[in-house]
This record gives C-alpha cells, sequence and structure tokens, in this order.
C-alpha cells in the first residue's frame, strides 16, 4: 500500500525523524518530499532501491560480513539489524514498539508453552515477559528454562544457566538456525524499507486479528505491569526475589496490592499459593495493613509509592476506628487515586508528544535506575543482607531501556481497557492545571519544576479524596 493511502501513527513519524538522521544511516538513500515527509518506501528495481542495495553491500563489507561485492542469503537482514540504533522497531499502525530480535513465540511453540504451563499467551508477548509472568505465576525458574532448553535442543544446563543466557541461546538458533520456534517483531524487507523491516509490526500484520481477544485475556497482567514500572521499592531487587528459589511453586504475593499504590519491594513480598494470590488481587484488608505497619517498623522501608502517600497516611491514622471502610471506602480510595495518577501519566504522553516521554523517564524513572547495578542476597523475608555491584554483558546491559520501554507501554495498556470500572475523576479546575502542566512540559521548562507541580497536583488530588472519606 503506498505511504499516502493511510495515516502513519505519530510514533511512528517520529521514529522515521530519528532513524534518517541517525549516523549509523549516514548515505542511505531516501527522497523528501516537498511536505517535508519522507519517501520512506522504495522497490528494488527503483532507483532509489538500487542505489540503497549497493550501498548495504558496501556497509556488509565496512562490518566485516563480507570481503567482496558478493552477497549471502539474509545479508541485508543482517546488516539492518547489526545497524540499528536501538534494536525495537515502532509499529506504522499502532505506535507499539517491538524487538526486531527473534523474541516472540510463533503458533506451534506458543500452543506448546500454554498448553505446558496453562497459561494464554500471545504471540505478540515478549520471550522474556512470559518468563517473567511464568516466574510471578510461581512456576520454578527450572522447568521454565527446561522447556526452553528441551524445545530448542540447546546445549545449556537447565539447573546453572541463566535466564538471559538460555533466551539468546534459543533467539540465535531461531534468527539463524533451523529452529522456528521464536520470530521477530518486524520481518525484514529490504531494499523496500528504509530501515530495512516491514512498516507494520507482528501486533498489527493481521487486519482480522484488530481485537486481539489474546491479549484482552492478559489485561490484569498488563495493569500489574503498569503498577510496577511506576512503583517506588526497589523494584530490581524485587524482580530478583520474586525469581529467587523462595517461591519454587508459589506465588510473590504483595502484601500492600501494587495497584492501590503500595511499593514493588522485596521486603513488602509474601508466599501465597497461586489460586489464594488470584482471589486475594487488589483487596484491602485489616491483617495486611497491620502487617504492613510491622515490615516498615523492623526494616524503615516505606511502604507507599509516593503519588498515594498521603492518602495511605490518612488510613493509618484512622483504620483501627473504622474496620469496616477498610475493604471498601478506603479500598476504593486508593485504587481512585491509581486511576488519577495513570490518567495524568497517559494525558502527559498525549498531550506532549516531544517532550512527554523524555520527562517521565527522567522524572519518575530514573531514580530507579541505580537499583539495577547490583545483585542483591535475601534472607527470607525478603531483607537484602548483601549486595555486589554486577557485572554487565553485551546482553544484559539495556536492562534499564527495557525497564523505561515497558513502563511506557504499560501507560497505553492500562489506558486502553475498556470498560474500566474506576476511571479518572478530576474535577475541571485539575483539568485545567494539567493542561497547564502540558505545556510547561512541551515548552522544555526546568525539568525539577515541573516533577514539583505534577507532585503538588496530585496531592491536591489526594486531599480532595480524602475529604470525602
Amino acid at each position: 500500500m503506498a505511504q499516502d493511502e493511510k495515516q502513519w501513527h505519530p510514533q511512528f513519524l517520529k521514529y522515521m525523524e530519528e532513524i534518517v538522521n541517525h549516523p549509523n544511516y549516514k548515505g542511505l538513500p531516501i527522497k523528501k518530499k516537498a511536505d517535508g515527509s519522507y519517501t520512506w518506501i522504495a522497490t528494488a528495481k527503483s532507483e532509489t532501491g538500487q542505489k540503497r542495495i549497493h550501498w548495504c553491500i558496501q556497509k556488509a563489507q565496512e562490518l566485516g560480513l563480507t570481503k567482496t561485492e558478493e552477497t549471502y542469503p539474509g545479508m541485508y537482514a543482517d546488516v539492518m539489524l547489526k545497524i540499528h540504533p536501538t534494536k525495537w522497531k515502532v509499529c506504522q499502525i499502532c505506535g507499539k514498539k517491538m524487538s526486531l530480535y527473534y523474541h516472540y513465540p510463533n503458533a506451534n511453540f506458543l500452543k506448546a508453552l500454554n498448553q505446558k504451563f496453562g497459561t494464554s499467551f500471545s504471540d505478540c508477548d515478549h520471550i522474556s515477559d512470559i518468563w517473567d509472568e511464568l516466574i510471578n505465576q510461581g512456576i520454578r525458574k527450572n522447568d521454565i528454562a527446561a522447556f526452553l532448553i528441551n524445545k530448542g535442543k540447546l546445549n545449556l544446563d537447565a539447573q546453572n544457566s541463566e535466564k538471559h543466557e538460555i533466551i539468546a541461546a534459543l533467539e540465535h538458533a531461531c534468527r539463524k538456525g533451523d529452529k522456528k520456534y521464536l520470530g521477530p517483531g518486524a520481518m525484514s524487507n529490504f531494499p523496500d524499507r528504509y530501515d530495512g523491516f516491514h512498516t507494520y509490526n507482528r501486533c498489527c500484520r493481521s487486519v482480522q486479528d484488530k481485537g486481539r481477544s489474546k491479549e484482552n485475556l492478559k489485561s490484569y497482567t498488563k495493569d500489574r505491569r503498569a503498577y510496577e514500572y511506576w512503583s517506588d521499592g526497589n523494584i530490581h531487587a524485587a524482580n530478583q526475589f520474586m525469581g529467587s528459589s523462595f517461591f519454587n511453586g508459589i506465588s510473590a504475593d504483595h502484601i500492600g496490592p501494587i495497584s492501590l499504590g503500595f511499593v514493588h519491594d522485596p521486603r513488602y513480598l509474601q508466599p501465597m499459593s497461586t489460586g489464594d494470590n488470584s482471589s486475594k488481587r487488589d483487596r484491602l484488608q485489616i491483617i495486611d495493613i497491620e502487617s504492613i505497619i510491622e515490615t516498615e517498623q523492623r526494616t524503615g522501608i516505606y511502604p507507599m509509592s509516593w503519588q498515594s502517600r498521603l492518602i495511605w497516611e490518612f488510613i493509618k491514622a484512622n483504620y483501627s476506628a473504622n474496620p469496616d471502610k477498610v475493604p471498601t471506602v478506603y479500598r476504593d480510595a486508593l485504587k481512585q487515586n491509581m486511576a488519577n495518577f495513570m490518567f495524568i501519566l497517559r494525558t502527559i504522553l498525549e498531550n506532549c508528544p516531544n517532550k512527554g516521554e523524555t520527562f517521565l523517564v527522567s522524572a519518575f524513572l530514573e531514580p530507579n535506575f541505580y537499583t539495577f547495578k547490583y545483585s542483591y542476597t535475601f534472607n527470607d523475608r525478603g531483607e537484602i543482607i548483601d549486595k555486589t555491584d554486577r557485572h554487565y554483558t553485551e546482553r544484559n546491559q539495556y536492562e534499564t531501556d527495557r525497564y523505561q520501554r515497558i513502563a511506557i507501554q504499560a501507560i497505553y495498556d492500562y489506558n486502553k481497557k475498556e470498560n474500566r470500572n474506576n476511571k479518572h475523576n478530576l474535577t475541571s479546575t485539575e483539568l485545567a492545571v494539567l493542561e497547564s502542566i502540558c505545556s510547561s512540559i512541551e515548552a522544555d521548562v526546568s525539568l525539577v519544576k515541573n516533577k514539583q507541580l505534577i507532585i503538588n497536583l496530585i496531592e491536591a488530588i489526594e486531599k480532595r479524596i480524602i475529604c470525602s472519606l
């Protein structure tokens, strides 16, 4: 389909601009039209297409992939993957980012995986995210490792091999070997597409698949991910503890539900059967409040994320006198506050297309990056008894990039859910303040100032909610 026959997603247009102006693509031919847009698509037989092919052959020699101008099967794909600056591509249709590596389950592998573990993953779920979710559901690490190793006939040991090592080996076997278990987020398409990949990603490759029913089955998982990645707490330590042998065969339960604003931290995790964990979900109970208070007194780790702190302090001061309000009024107040918070994040992304994502990452995610620098050792209460500097490899050094990518995508996933019981209840005055903040963010006013404006707005919303309790 010609480029001007459909409207391209704003995030894809931004992606195009970044790719064209990246030094890795210097000299790769592309024409700019009178309206300033790029002629992204060029057939192989066109003059531009032929020039792109010649450029790619020369680039292959520069990269040491070939010694002559002769090509080999898959060379164009190798070159364009090698030079891609992020290895993540934005979908032209929906704007979602997907990995260019073979990280997504193909049909037969997906069927076997879902049958093995009783899950409902889709072919658009990243294999690393699938691993993490299986761990969250109480599946043993060794069982996951054994399944992937056996499927890929990998020369690895399930007991001693790490997650990143197994996934990297399986990905390589599927991309360069004869295994068909995993596929890429976007198929190779050079020279037709400037970056070398189809404009649409795996998520939108089937026009008939608009409903994404399998994705809808995982809506709660996506919600939880949104809460996890925008929570306070030692996020990396929490994820590491959840994946440890301490939770083999059982689920890791947040004592204070992160969907209500509580932290994602190892000290606030407890073992619970998968069935009990599923039934608890986002309930708030007096026994949990008392356990949270005891944990804070014992560890000194604050239990609530910043965006819900005021409501939590009110509940802590009043729950014993109003026990009947804990599972209803107080729980609903925290839930409503989180709906408001997620709405604010989404509004910033939508109303600040140039600066919004960068601002949110710098203001609220980067302060957590330090947690990824260490590997942690825990006692059975989730308390950190030792930490050591992590030795980064090429495979895992981009962990913080993945963290922020999933955090941003989680905002969209959360807000896409239809018929959500909790919608935002910002007043007209609060909406006007939010609009003003968005203008300030897009104008690139001081990050510190804009962050404080958001904090002030959320605290004002919390105080309004408290007055109604």
